[in-house]
């Protein structure tokens, strides 16, 4: 029988004295199911300005394994995500890169006509003050979030990840987030829903297929044939998001196309990649909801979703021990960081990312011309 362990893990920033949190644990089988193995991943995700020698020895003392760190869309970060790549390495960590694709300001003010449009439903609408109606010839566009799904942000995104790389060590594992399309993007207002770029007639981009994430992803992996590339997926939307008071405002997306078209994006990178990153910042997600039970029990309901959607849609269950789950780190406690473990680890998944640097998934509308 496995003995039983002790795991510390830190979550402050401050004196390690001050901020570790004790977590005791059993090794032992659940319900007939093994412990995690091992290898399980066990991350922080931090700021560059936060990757100090100090903050990497307290994390290593609590536990962690492996510092992923958060990549700038600005060129001129890279000097110091250099120096915070020495620290990282000199530390014997293994060093891991977070690189943002579809929420890319960059790309956006360059080549607004690329973003994500609002064509379709107008629920949208409630989320801002005043939001703008376009005119003939016009579109409204989700800035900033320029997605891969179709061909000319495709090739930008790739040119643009290529070029980090090239500025920056080679690093042992590569995070791409965002691989689908904007939040919103059906113009429901939720952000989960993320299945498409364009629900409307109105084109300013040239549509790829459903494997577009896949070809992305693979196209990645021949820059950095050395790295582990691990591509991090947004769940949708849920069925209690229907109601007139939840996050799709009364529109009927669960039982609509979105997972659908969501499975038939995630099965070809699945059948790619062994493992899988899930975005699960349950409060930055609106997701701390009462009917999920404990504490960050969303979590468990999310990780679930990768066995029982595909399922739905005549596809193969994903096993959770393939999952990575990118937990939140910022704006929570310490306890809400170990329910958040606790979640995880009771779901089975293969480990976890926390998120101490803040993922930003905001967006806005904004008009563009396509005529």
């Amino acid at each position: 029988m496995t003995p039983r362990i002790s795991r510390v893990v830190g979550f402050g920033c401050v004196a390690l004295a001050q901020c570790l949190t004790t977590i005791m644990l059993a090794a032992e089988p659940t319900d007939g199911q093994p412990a995690a193995p091992p290898e399980a991943f066990r991350g922080a995700l931090l700021r560059p300005e936060k990757a100090s020698n100090a903050r990497l020895a307290d994390l290593r003392l609590a536990g962690i394994r492996a510092v992923a760190l958060q990549i700038d869309d600005n060129a001129d970060a890279r000097p110091a995500e250099r120096r915070a790549c020495d620290r990282i390495r000199q530390a014997k960590l293994p060093l891991y890169y977070w690189i943002e694709i579809a929420r890319c300001p960059s790309l956006a003010d360059s080549h607004p006509q690329w973003m994500a449009s609002l064509q379709g439903h107008g629920e949208w609408r409630r989320l801002f003050n005043d939001p703008p109606k376009p005119r003939e010839g016009e579109v409204v566009k989700t800035f900033p979030w320029v997605p891969i799904l179709n061909k000319e942000p495709f090739e930008a995104q790739l040119a643009r990840v290529a070029a980090v790389l090239n500025a920056l060590p080679r690093p042992d594992g590569l995070f791409l987030n965002d691989l689908q399309g904007a939040p919103s993007a059906c113009g429901c207002g939720n952000h989960l829903c993320r299945w498409t770029t364009d629900y409307g007639p109105i084109r300013t981009t040239t549509p790829l297929g459903h494997d577009a994430a896949a070809a992305f992803v693979a196209e990645v992996r021949r820059l950095v044939p050395e790295a582990e590339v691990i591509p991090v997926w947004t769940t949708e939307c849920e069925e209690h998001d229907a109601t007139d008071d939840g996050l799709c405002a009364g529109v009927g997306c669960f039982e609509g196309i979105c997972w659908k078209a969501y499975t038939e994006q995630l099965m070809p990178v699945a059948i790619q990649n062994p493992r899988l990153g899930v975005l699960l910042p349950y409060r930055a997600f609106q997701r701390d909801l009462a009917l999920y039970g404990q504490p960050a029990g969303w979590i468990r309901h999310a990780a679930r979703s990768f066995q029982t959607m595909p399922a739905r849609y005549e596809r193969g269950p994903i096993p959770s021990d393939r999952l990575i789950a990118v937990l939140q780190g910022w704006d929570v406690t310490d306890e809400q960081v170990a329910a958040q473990i606790e979640a995880a680890e009771a779901a089975g998944t293969g480990g976890y990312l926390i998120a101490f640097a803040n993922i930003e998934q905001g967006w806005e509308p904004r008009i563009v011309k396509w005529k």
